[in-house]
Protein backbone atom coordinates (compact mmCIF):
# COMPACT_ATOMS: atom_id res chain seq x y z
CA UNK A 1 0.00 0.00 0.00
CA UNK A 2 1.39 3.22 -1.23
CA UNK A 3 0.80 6.37 1.29
CA UNK A 4 1.73 9.94 0.03
CA UNK A 5 4.15 12.27 1.03
CA UNK A 6 4.12 15.48 1.09
CA UNK A 7 7.38 17.25 0.90
CA UNK A 8 8.38 20.07 2.60
CA UNK A 9 9.49 23.59 -0.07
CA UNK A 10 13.06 23.62 -0.67
CA UNK A 11 14.50 26.70 1.30
CA UNK A 12 14.97 28.68 -1.92
CA UNK A 13 11.17 27.80 -2.90
CA UNK A 14 10.73 28.95 1.16
CA UNK A 15 12.44 32.53 0.34
CA UNK A 16 10.81 32.96 -3.07
CA UNK A 17 7.44 31.95 -1.15
CA UNK A 18 7.79 34.57 1.80
CA UNK A 19 8.60 37.33 -0.86
CA UNK A 20 5.77 36.47 -2.24
CA UNK A 21 3.91 37.23 0.83
CA UNK A 22 5.63 40.41 1.24
CA UNK A 23 5.14 41.41 -2.55
CA UNK A 24 1.52 40.89 -2.50
CA UNK A 25 1.04 43.04 0.65
CA UNK A 26 3.19 46.03 -1.20
CA UNK A 27 0.40 45.69 -3.77
CA UNK A 28 -2.61 45.89 -1.40
CA UNK A 29 -0.94 49.04 -0.03
CA UNK A 30 -0.66 50.53 -2.87
CA UNK A 31 -4.10 49.87 -5.08
CA UNK A 32 -5.59 51.23 -1.67
CA UNK A 33 -3.77 54.62 -1.54
CA UNK A 34 -4.57 54.93 -4.87
CA UNK A 35 -8.08 54.25 -4.28
CA UNK A 36 -7.91 57.43 -1.62
CA UNK A 37 -7.62 60.11 -4.43
CA UNK A 38 -9.61 58.70 -7.58
CA UNK A 39 -12.53 60.03 -5.53
CA UNK A 40 -11.20 63.21 -5.37
CA UNK A 41 -12.56 65.72 -8.39
CA UNK A 42 -12.19 69.46 -9.09
CA UNK A 43 -15.82 71.05 -9.09
CA UNK A 44 -17.09 72.52 -12.63
CA UNK A 45 -15.90 76.14 -12.41
CA UNK A 46 -18.66 78.83 -13.71
CA UNK A 47 -17.33 81.13 -16.45
CA UNK A 48 -18.29 84.08 -14.45
CA UNK A 49 -17.64 83.30 -11.30
CA UNK A 50 -16.45 86.46 -8.79
CA UNK A 51 -12.96 85.88 -7.37
CA UNK A 52 -14.17 86.02 -3.47
CA UNK A 53 -16.84 82.95 -4.58
CA UNK A 54 -13.57 80.20 -5.17
CA UNK A 55 -13.35 79.43 -1.67
CA UNK A 56 -17.03 78.84 -1.24
CA UNK A 57 -16.83 76.18 -4.16
CA UNK A 58 -13.18 74.44 -3.96
CA UNK A 59 -14.14 74.15 0.11
CA UNK A 60 -15.82 70.73 -0.55
CA UNK A 61 -12.61 69.73 -2.16
CA UNK A 62 -9.77 70.80 0.05
CA UNK A 63 -11.89 69.12 2.37
CA UNK A 64 -11.53 65.84 0.65
CA UNK A 65 -8.11 66.61 0.18
CA UNK A 66 -7.05 66.91 3.33
CA UNK A 67 -9.22 63.68 4.38
CA UNK A 68 -7.02 62.10 2.03
CA UNK A 69 -4.51 63.58 3.08
CA UNK A 70 -4.68 62.26 6.48
CA UNK A 71 -5.50 58.96 5.03
CA UNK A 72 -2.59 58.79 3.05
CA UNK A 73 -0.39 59.55 6.06
CA UNK A 74 -2.03 56.44 8.06
CA UNK A 75 -1.39 53.96 5.57
CA UNK A 76 2.33 54.55 4.79
CA UNK A 77 2.95 54.79 8.44
CA UNK A 78 1.54 51.25 8.50
CA UNK A 79 3.72 50.23 5.68
CA UNK A 80 6.65 51.48 6.86
CA UNK A 81 5.57 49.95 10.20
CA UNK A 82 5.08 46.48 8.46
CA UNK A 83 8.10 47.16 6.26
CA UNK A 84 10.36 46.98 10.17
CA UNK A 85 8.02 43.85 11.40
CA UNK A 86 8.81 41.87 7.97
CA UNK A 87 12.52 42.73 8.17
CA UNK A 88 12.95 39.88 10.39
CA UNK A 89 10.84 37.48 8.90
CA UNK A 90 12.90 34.42 7.43
CA UNK A 91 10.15 32.30 7.19
CA UNK A 92 6.71 31.60 7.35
CA UNK A 93 3.43 29.42 7.94
CA UNK A 94 -0.76 29.14 7.93
CA UNK A 95 -0.98 30.94 10.95
CA UNK A 96 1.35 33.97 9.87
CA UNK A 97 -0.08 34.24 6.20
CA UNK A 98 -3.74 34.29 7.64
CA UNK A 99 -2.34 37.39 9.71
CA UNK A 100 -1.63 39.26 7.28
CA UNK A 101 -4.87 38.84 5.46
CA UNK A 102 -6.78 39.60 8.77
CA UNK A 103 -4.15 42.86 8.61
CA UNK A 104 -4.46 43.79 4.66
CA UNK A 105 -8.62 43.62 5.49
CA UNK A 106 -8.10 46.69 7.14
CA UNK A 107 -5.82 48.29 4.42
CA UNK A 108 -8.39 48.23 2.03
CA UNK A 109 -10.70 49.44 4.20
CA UNK A 110 -9.24 52.47 4.31
CA UNK A 111 -11.06 53.98 0.98
CA UNK A 112 -14.39 53.11 2.30
CA UNK A 113 -13.83 54.00 5.99
CA UNK A 114 -12.42 57.91 4.31
CA UNK A 115 -14.71 58.18 1.87
CA UNK A 116 -17.55 57.81 4.75
CA UNK A 117 -15.88 60.27 6.86
CA UNK A 118 -16.95 63.04 4.31
CA UNK A 119 -20.29 62.34 5.09
CA UNK A 120 -19.71 63.24 9.38
CA UNK A 121 -21.58 65.72 10.34
CA UNK A 122 -23.60 66.50 13.79
CA UNK A 123 -26.15 64.58 14.12
CA UNK A 124 -24.80 61.36 12.08
CA UNK A 125 -20.99 60.32 13.71
CA UNK A 126 -21.37 56.86 12.47
CA UNK A 127 -18.01 57.42 9.80
CA UNK A 128 -15.88 58.68 12.45
CA UNK A 129 -16.42 55.62 14.46
CA UNK A 130 -16.05 53.30 11.19
CA UNK A 131 -12.41 55.24 10.68
CA UNK A 132 -11.45 54.80 14.09
CA UNK A 133 -12.36 50.98 14.37
CA UNK A 134 -10.43 50.87 10.49
CA UNK A 135 -7.12 52.67 12.78
CA UNK A 136 -7.55 50.26 15.45
CA UNK A 137 -8.02 47.42 13.61
CA UNK A 138 -4.47 48.17 11.30
CA UNK A 139 -2.93 48.57 14.61
CA UNK A 140 -4.17 45.41 16.40
CA UNK A 141 -3.33 43.52 13.52
CA UNK A 142 -0.08 43.98 13.54
CA UNK A 143 0.35 43.54 17.21
CA UNK A 144 -0.90 40.44 16.59
CA UNK A 145 1.21 39.44 14.10
CA UNK A 146 4.51 40.87 15.99
CA UNK A 147 2.80 38.47 18.89
CA UNK A 148 2.68 35.83 16.81
CA UNK A 149 6.28 36.24 15.33
CA UNK A 150 8.25 37.67 18.34
CA UNK A 151 6.45 35.34 21.49
CA UNK A 152 4.80 32.39 20.36
CA UNK A 153 6.77 31.43 16.65
CA UNK A 154 9.84 32.63 17.26
CA UNK A 155 11.51 30.66 14.58
CA UNK A 156 10.21 32.57 12.20
CA UNK A 157 12.47 35.20 12.94
CA UNK A 158 16.07 35.51 12.28
CA UNK A 159 18.18 34.71 15.10
CA UNK A 160 19.73 37.30 17.04
CA UNK A 161 18.31 41.33 17.41
CA UNK A 162 16.90 40.53 20.32
CA UNK A 163 16.74 44.19 21.26
CA UNK A 164 15.50 45.54 18.00
CA UNK A 165 12.56 42.80 18.54
CA UNK A 166 12.10 43.89 21.87
CA UNK A 167 11.86 47.52 20.75
CA UNK A 168 9.48 46.87 17.78
CA UNK A 169 7.46 44.72 19.61
CA UNK A 170 6.13 47.07 22.58
CA UNK A 171 5.98 50.04 19.98
CA UNK A 172 3.20 47.89 18.46
CA UNK A 173 1.42 46.80 21.95
CA UNK A 174 1.78 50.73 22.82
CA UNK A 175 -0.03 51.94 19.48
CA UNK A 176 -2.30 49.28 19.02
CA UNK A 177 -3.07 50.09 23.19
CA UNK A 178 -3.49 53.38 22.76
CA UNK A 179 -5.73 53.35 20.18
CA UNK A 180 -8.03 50.86 21.64
CA UNK A 181 -8.27 52.69 25.03
CA UNK A 182 -8.93 56.31 22.95
CA UNK A 183 -11.51 54.45 20.93
CA UNK A 184 -13.28 52.67 24.07
CA UNK A 185 -13.48 56.36 25.71
CA UNK A 186 -14.13 58.21 23.19
CA UNK A 187 -17.38 55.30 22.47
CA UNK A 188 -18.29 55.48 26.15
CA UNK A 189 -18.31 59.38 25.99
CA UNK A 190 -20.95 58.82 23.34
CA UNK A 191 -22.99 56.73 24.71
CA UNK A 192 -22.97 57.78 27.97
CA UNK A 193 -23.20 61.81 27.43
CA UNK A 194 -25.23 61.98 23.91
CA UNK A 195 -26.00 65.15 24.32
CA UNK A 196 -23.07 67.23 25.56
CA UNK A 197 -20.69 68.19 22.44
CA UNK A 198 -18.11 69.76 24.91
CA UNK A 199 -17.36 66.22 26.20
CA UNK A 200 -17.33 64.36 23.18
CA UNK A 201 -14.81 66.75 21.54
CA UNK A 202 -12.75 66.67 24.97
CA UNK A 203 -13.19 63.13 24.63
CA UNK A 204 -10.51 63.53 20.80
CA UNK A 205 -8.35 64.45 22.66
CA UNK A 206 -7.29 61.38 24.57
CA UNK A 207 -5.98 59.45 21.76
CA UNK A 208 -2.95 62.26 21.02
CA UNK A 209 -2.55 62.75 24.61
CA UNK A 210 -2.21 58.97 24.72
CA UNK A 211 -0.44 58.51 21.98
CA UNK A 212 2.37 61.45 23.56
CA UNK A 213 2.55 59.52 26.64
CA UNK A 214 3.41 56.23 25.04
CA UNK A 215 6.15 58.22 22.76
CA UNK A 216 8.04 59.36 25.61
CA UNK A 217 7.39 55.89 27.83
CA UNK A 218 8.82 54.25 24.73
CA UNK A 219 11.96 56.40 24.30
CA UNK A 220 12.68 55.98 28.08
CA UNK A 221 12.40 52.27 27.61
CA UNK A 222 14.32 52.21 24.73
CA UNK A 223 17.27 54.21 26.62
CA UNK A 224 17.02 52.01 29.36
CA UNK A 225 17.19 48.83 27.58
CA UNK A 226 20.34 49.96 25.73
CA UNK A 227 22.31 51.30 28.69
CA UNK A 228 21.34 47.81 29.91
CA UNK A 229 22.68 45.60 26.43
CA UNK A 230 25.93 48.28 27.03
CA UNK A 231 26.34 47.09 30.46
CA UNK A 232 26.30 43.32 30.20
CA UNK A 233 28.51 43.90 26.49
CA UNK A 234 30.97 46.92 26.92
CA UNK A 235 32.02 46.12 23.19
CA UNK A 236 28.98 46.34 21.78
Amino acid sequence: MSMSVIKEPKPFHREFELERLMLFSDIVFAVAITLLVIEIKLPAIPRNMPANGYWQLLQPTAIEFLTFTASFIFIGNFWVRHLNLCRFLQNYNEGLIHRHLFFLFFIVSFPFSTAALLRTNAHFMLPVFLYLCNLAGCLAALFWISYYVFQRNPDLAVAGHHTEKELLYQRLKYGFLTMATGFTCIAMTYFLYPENAAYQRVSYLLIPALALFNYFRLKIKKRNTLRLVHKVDPNN
